[in-house]
């Protein structure tokens, strides 16, 4: 399962930076977002423009884990918010990937014997 790390600064420009702006996927599977160690911050959500994305933040607000079912291969933006000295900031939109799986290698065939 991916991990992406967040960090958020108001005052910075960008405001928001991601460990990867851009994780690819090959299966199913949870992308977690997590703050930034020192972070005080909050996320409060996160936005998809396609269904197959279901996010959950958890009691607490340091982590927002998003579930991709994996149904249609390419490009998903996406935006994440989250709470900062009682204003909501929104991300710009970073992209989850959706790729389809490697294929495993042909064994090599055994020697006659």
């Amino acid at each position: 399962m991916p991990d992406v790390q967040v960090s958020f600064n108001p005052t910075a420009n960008p405001q928001f930076t991601f460990s990867s702006n851009s994780v690819p996927m090959q299966a199913a599977g949870t992308v977690v977002l997590t703050r930034a160690p020192g972070s005080t911050w909050t996320f409060t959500g996160a936005t998809f423009s396609d269904s197959q994305f279901t996010p959950n933040v958890p009691p607490g607000g340091a982590t927002v884990n998003i579930v991709d079912a994996h149904t249609s291969m390419g490009s998903f933006c996406y935006t994440v918010t989250v709470l900062s000295g009682g204003t909501s900031y929104t991300s710009p939109d970073p992209v989850i990937v959706n790729e389809p799986p490697t294929p495993l290698p042909t064994p090599k065939p055994r020697p006659p014997k």
